[in-house]
């Protein structure tokens, strides 16, 4: 016996020094496996590949006491490394998967791991000659061919039903005998929704509170895990304090720690927050809780990690996956600061980026967080990096995407165009908060969910309503109100349910009351009263200082949404212009810019007392006279006959502004009389609008005669009556 040990371990080390690939355990003494694989390197010496050598062997170990080698592998290869299964499931016998593994090393070391991983299996199964070993090939389905295109995109290793289409492709098409080659017919076949290296940089920059997109590039329809990005939805889906430790795992992207915390994880508020995605494997398995609690494979995969299969439970395009990130923002606005650390503290994902393009983070005050998903092998499939500014209360967040490169990689494309948006979208300009329906009674409207939304109790008292999609649409019962609007942002609710409050983006806003004030303007006058109505909507905080807000009336001004099939922008505001109207305000010590028509004229307007009727919608109308209110709002006080006794009289109070915008005056009225002679209400007033500020017919004046925005702004706030300051 020891005879036999000796000669059996020196033909082991005889076979180490002279050979370029060393068989190991029962494999030692298969004479087949020795021929197949001195055959097999000789073709592909042929083929210009470079080989194992006698300095640098490949080693080829026994597949049935291999841990982790599952009993249907027939095969499997590691750098310089093969595992191999003497008696293999199937129709083909070892040899055929010997020389499938024997590809991938001479594949590996010659292209040095840059070939895709589908191109490198590709050329194994060409080279192995399993294909003529195999059933009859056939032209896989359009299903099938889609499913190996999802495996490659996202990096997953080949299961059964795409390692089978590829071979039906292999069969059907061929594969080039060259190193490092790929067949162009089956490259557009299976990566055809895959973006190429210089297209597969794409961002989008989203309004926080209303979930519009500002501006986007790229591919925003491909859906791609976000990897650690599924961190924020998760932590913000924690019940209970969390603490400041939370922020130090999320910027060092700390999996374990924060997979420590999955008995802390409300699996109902993860699926809410991702259902701007739509359905997901992981949201429909977090809801109904099917995961053994000890799991953490389970964590994992909630955390951005592969599922057991290779594959990922939840995907996202690029808006979709902005519209996650903002909801778990606006779900738990305080969790999240911890990542303005990142890139600037040891550990955390960013730090190790130059200084040079971290020092845009540092300006914005932002936060962000990166997410990277590789292959099997390592090599980055798609990387994501998130940035939301200002850090203390986020209003701007936007998502980078690189394909084929990590989520720290973005940065340095990203840090110019974010340097751009930070001149652009300048956050202190990036919201309005406006109280809604504020001439409506509250019991004839409500506000109806365009998608899932919650809400959360602030310390104030007030509530803050969130929808996932941003969007709410308004129903109203209310006689001569716009039975349906749609607005975007979230709903601040006054703790009595009387007062609501929209934070929205500034050019939705702007959109908005253009649109109700002075539709057909156009031009630099356009330009200029939009510049005005986004500079009162981001300074009238002080104009209702009770909610921090201006009112959508034009007392401040006329705001009715959009109509909800209506869904475009109509422009962008200059931002050189609210710099411009910032130094107007500070040296006139005004908070306030008034506009509309202006003007301090005299006017008088007659109209027939049958036509008044008829607008007021009233049978007999008795008497009208202007009143002021206690809370300092002028109203209309309608004395009208009701039923059919002309002795049965009614009353209604008007609101001042709705009342004038539906007899069409310039303004409200500052007198109101009868005239019996011609059965006419006469009202007198002075100005159109406000009396102040922008006139929308001087402004077209000033454009006809070649003047800008800004000297029309000039001109209206600077200058006298005689044109001089």
């Amino acid at each position: 016996m020891f005879d036999s040990l000796w000669r059996f371990f020196k033909g082991v080390v005889l076979l180490e020094a002279g050979a370029s690939i060393l068989f190991f355990g029962l494999l030692a003494n298969d004479a087949q496996l020795e021929r197949t694989g001195k055959l097999a390197l000789d073709q592909l010496r042929a083929s210009g590949y470079v080989l194992p050598s006698e300095s640098d062997p490949v080693r080829v170990y026994d597949g049935g006491a291999q841990d982790g080698f599952g009993p249907v592998h027939a095969g499997g290869w590691r750098p310089g490394a093969i595992t191999l299964r003497q008696n293999p499931l199937g129709g083909a016998g070892p040899e055929v998967y010997f020389r499938h593994e024997l590809m991938h090393e001479a594949s590996f070391r010659t292209c040095g791991g840059k070939l895709p991983l589908w191109a490198e299996e590709a050329a194994a199964i060409n080279f192995s000659g399993e294909i003529q070993a195999s059933q009859p090939l056939k032209q896989p389905s359009i299903a099938e061919i889609n499913h190996l295109r999802d495996r490659i995109r996202i990096g997953a290793p080949l299961d059964p039903i795409a390692y089978q289409t590829l071979k039906d492709l292999i069969g059907l098409y061929g594969w080039p005998e060259q190193p490092c080659a790929i067949s162009g017919k089956i490259e557009e076949l299976v990566t055809a929704t895959v973006p190429r290296s210089e297209t597969g940089f794409s961002y989008i920059l989203i309004n926080l509170p209303s979930g519009h997109v500002l501006e986007a590039k790229g591919d925003l329809h491909s859906k791609y895990p976000p990897g650690s990005l599924l961190k924020i939805p998760y932590a913000a889906s924690l019940n209970g304090e969390q603490g400041e430790k939370l922020g130090e795992e999320l910027a060092a992207s700390d999996t374990a720690r924060l997979a420590s915390r999955m008995g802390s994880l409300d699996p109902a508020k993860l699926r809410m927050l991702l259902t701007p995605a739509g359905d997901s494997a992981l949201s429909e398995g977090v809801l109904a809780r099917r995961w053994p609690v000890e799991s953490g494979r389970t964590a994992r995969t909630c955390l951005g990690e592969r599922d057991e299969d290779g594959s990922f439970p939840f995907q996202a395009n690029l808006k979709d996956l902005a519209l996650v990130l903002r909801a778990s923002f606006l779900h738990e606005p305080g969790r999240f600061r911890g990542l303005s650390r990142n890139g600037f503290a040891a550990g955390t994902t960013l730090y190790p980026e130059s200084a040079e393009y971290k020092q845009i983070l540092e300006k914005l005050d932002a936060v962000s967080k990166t997410g990277t998903v590789s292959d099997t092998r390592g090599n980055p499939v798609a990387g994501h990096l998130m940035v939301a500014w200002p850090a203390q209360s986020p209003v701007l967040l936007a998502l980078f995407r690189t394909i084929g490169g990590n989520g720290a990689s973005n940065l340095r494309r990203a840090s110019k165009i974010l340097d751009r948006w930070s001149a652009r979208f300048p956050a202190e300009y990036a919201t309005v908060k406006v109280s809604v329906m504020t001439l409506t009674l509250r019991d004839t409207w409500e506000i109806a969910n365009e998608c899932p939304s919650f809400e959360r109790s602030d310390a104030d008292g007030w509530k803050t309503r969130v929808s996932t999609c941003g969007r709410f649409r308004i129903l109203s019962s209310a006689r001569r109100s716009r039975s349906e609007r749609c607005v975007s942002g979230i709903f601040r609710i006054s703790p009595n349910n009387q007062k609501i409050v929209l934070e929205t983006d500034s050019e939705s806003y702007a959109d908005a009351v253009l649109n109700a004030e002075a539709r057909d303007l156009r031009g630099e006058s356009r330009r200029a009263l939009r510049a005005v109505i986004v500079w009162n909507g981001v300074h009238g905080g002080a104009r209702h200082p009770e909610s921090q807000s201006v009112c959508d009336s034009t007392h401040c001004m006329v705001f009715m949404g959009n109509r909800c099939e209506d869904s475009k922008r109509s422009g962008k505001t200059d931002v050189e212009l609210l710099r411009m109207l910032d130094e107007i305000a500070a040296k006139k010590a005004l908070d306030w810019l008034p506009f509309s028509k202006g003007g301090s004229a005299t006017w008088e307007a007659r109209v027939h007392s049958s036509e008044l009727t008829g607008l007021t919608g009233e049978q007999v109308l008795l008497d009208m006279r202007r009143e002021r209110t206690g809370n300092d709002i002028v109203s209309i006080h309608l004395f009208h006959a009701t039923g059919e006794e002309i002795l049965a009289t009614g009353e209604e109070y008007l609101p001042c502004d709705v009342f004038r915008r539906y007899v069409k005056l310039p303004s409200c009225p500052e007198s109101i009389r009868y005239d019996a002679s011609s059965n006419e209400w006469v009202f007198k007033g002075i100005g159109e609008g406000h009396g102040f500020g922008l006139s929308v017919q001087g402004m077209e004046e000033c454009e006809r005669s070649g003047m800008t925005a800004a000297g029309i702004i000039e001109k209206a706030y600077l200058c006298g009556p005689d044109g001089r300051n």
